[in-house]
């Protein structure tokens, strides 16, 4: 049976050839409103999955380097465990691949850390190298998929720094909310927060996602730095058609609009784009791209890592990355890795169930977990659970950016219909940027505790929780905790602004308005 190394586990995994029809019923999902790994039930895959994963590969000059014959599409079938943190145990087996969540394999292998010798005895196998990374990294690429895992095999008895599979991933996102009146913002404490700092340009918030329109108006001036990892574009990361997401999680952070602010507004933007669509409203991205823009988002100054994906088999070229943003970004402080949970009311996918990141759920307007039976009405998704989480925030009924014109998830330019742990995460990485904005000297794992300390409890919680982390959101706390931090102050409750009051005229001047108002002439002045 063919196997890797992940996160210290070897994992055994079956390729199934996704052109079969017979091999398409394994692919598994999760059941309507159950929330364990147990709910894991058979569903073919549809009919377009093959044509449409096939016609973005061709669309993609990245993508295509990853294949000789992209007609050998193999889905990766397996199971993981959730992984422990914060003293919890590990979950049970959840499938590596799902329907929401498809994971294939593609004929390259990334590789970390080799020697000459190493190469020569990769190209003695029969790879070729495709590409060279940032950090080290070697895309490498063999003649078929059956070959992926004997070099991967190869590589690991002579002990490289790091060897993966170049996983190729297809991502359904969740269906969108009904359009709502904004909420977000008076729930968490934005006013508050803004009362101390609505954010420095010096603090760059990277949003990787599948694309962000960097010519709206309410996020254009906040750009610093753009780049497309997965559709050649080269130094822009506009998305194509209706690929809507990634412009919304930039908004959530940092617009400048009036009526749809981010809540970050003043601080900066890298956009990386990672993901393109497949046709029919799913990503499609692989591991080495995304490893790619994680490297080159901290190496561009990026505070904080800003990340609504997730979804497939753990990988450690994804997870090496996030790493070494976390502890070599601005200049060993850190930066800020925040990761959505998942939207399947069940165990937190990968990368979210890597410990000791920022691992956001959702939360409803009346303040509670995102569940399919919650009181939002949103019963065909659920926020994602397990010993990673870390806090939820706000992902129902979220007004955010759109693309510009017709595009996108709406006609205008702003959207009131964004959701899922997906619009979660950005406003926790707009959080961290304020909180860095208010002290720069605060390191990664002081924001992420601060965080977690400043987070509101929600009904009937006392501690943190699978379910729960350690609460919702509280920006205006996080922001004041912030400032302090370090010092031997206690931080004031905060408070919103209070709207300024009209000045008071001059005793003269009122006697003036008073003869005005009872018809009293005044002399012209010549």
């Amino acid at each position: 049976m063919a196997g890797y190394q992940a996160l210290g586990e070897w994992h055994e995994v079956t390729l199934v050839p996704l052109t079969t029809a017979e091999a398409r019923g394994p692919v598994l999902r999760t059941r309507a409103g159950t929330a364990g790994p147990t709910a894991m039930v058979a569903a073919a895959a549809a009919p377009t999955d093959v044509g449409s994963i096939a016609q973005a590969i061709s669309a993609s000059p990245v993508l295509r380097s990853r294949f000789v014959d992209p007609s050998r599409l193999a889905v990766v079938q397996g199971a993981v465990a959730a992984r422990p943190s914060f003293g919890a145990r590990a979950g049970g087996l959840q499938p590596i691949s799902t329907y929401d969540a498809l994971t294939l394999v593609s004929q390259t292998v990334i590789a970390e850390g080799l020697r000459q010798a190493d190469l020569a005895a990769a190209k003695g196998y029969g790879a070729a190298v495709v590409e060279e990374g940032l950090d080290g990294k070697i895309l490498l690429r063999v003649e078929s998929v059956d070959q992926v895992f004997g070099l991967v095999d190869l590589l690991l008895k002579r002990e490289v720094g790091s060897v993966s599979p170049n996983f190729l991933r297809r991502i359904v996102p969740v269906r969108l909310s009904a359009p709502a009146a904004a909420w977000s913002h008076a729930r968490i404490g934005v006013a508050a927060a803004w009362a101390i700092t609505r954010g420095s340009a010096n603090v760059k918030i990277a949003v990787l996602d599948e694309g962000v329109d960097t010519t709206h108006p309410s996020i254009r001036p906040a750009v610093v730095a753009e780049r497309d990892f997965i559709g050649g574009n080269g130094s822009s990361a506009m998305p194509d058609g209706n690929d809507a997401h990634g412009t919304a999680c930039a908004g959530i952070v940092l617009s400048r609009d009036k009526k749809f602010p981010g809540i970050a507004p003043r601080c900066s933007l890298i956009a990386a784009r990672i993901a393109m669509d497949d046709g029919h409203g799913n990503w499609i991205f692989d591991d080495f791209s995304t490893a790619e823009a994680i490297d080159w988002s901290w190496r561009q100054g990026a505070a904080v890592l800003s990340n609504s994906w997730g979804g497939g088999a753990p990988s450690d070229a994804i997870s090496r990355a996030f790493a070494r943003a976390r502890t070599q970004g601005r200049k060993g402080l850190g930066a800020v890795v925040v990761i959505a949970a998942g939207n399947a009311q069940a165990p937190i996918d990968f990368p979210g169930d890597l410990p000791g990141y920022v691992t956001v759920g959702a939360s409803t307007p009346a303040d509670e977990r995102k569940t399919r039976s919650s009181s939002d009405g949103e019963t065909w998704w659920g926020s994602n659970f397990g010993p990673t989480m870390h806090l939820l925030a706000p992902g129902v009924f979220i007004s955010t950016t759109d693309i510009v014109g017709a595009a996108g998830y709406d006609a205008g330019d702003f959207t009131k219909t964004f959701n899922g742990t997906s619009s979660a995460t950005p406003a926790v990485a707009g959080a961290a940027a304020l909180m860095l904005s208010a002290n720069p000297a605060l390191s990664a794992s002081t924001v992420r505790n601060l965080l977690a300390k400043t987070a509101s409890k929600l009904k009937k919680q006392k501690t943190w929780t699978p379910e729960l982390g350690w609460g919702r959101l509280d920006v205006a706390k996080a922001v004041a905790a912030a400032k302090i931090a370090g010092t031997t102050k206690t931080p004031k409750k905060p408070k919103a602004p209070k709207a300024a009051k009209r000045p008071v005229a001059s005793k003269a001047k009122a006697r003036k308005s008073a003869k005005r108002s009872t018809g009293v002439k005044r002399r012209r002045s010549r």
